[in-house]
């Protein structure tokens, strides 16, 4: 897994989180499409490759256990007035 948690911006994690999941949704096809159009886009394709085959490494017994299958509930945030 990786070392460090990825640099997103609080406030834009639900946005990241929804776009990912409806990626996700479309099928396996669609989302090695996103990945190699961010590849091609940032020139990363070994980094990519690297998390990805970091990724491999799980099931979906072990994300199940853990709680990775699922996004993490994010707490209410009092707004000063």
């Amino acid at each position: 897994m990786p070392a460090q948690q990825p640099n997103i911006p609080y406030a834009l994690r639900p946005q990241f989180d929804q776009a990912v999941a409806t990626v996700h949704s479309l099928g396996p096809r669609v989302t090695a499409e996103a990945f190699a159009e961010v590849a091609a886009r940032i020139g990363g394709l070994p980094a990519i490759m690297s998390v990805l085959n970091e990724f491999r490494r799980l099931s979906p017994q072990k994300l199940r256990v853990t709680g990775g299958d699922r996004f993490p509930v994010r707490p209410l945030r009092r707004v000063p007035l």
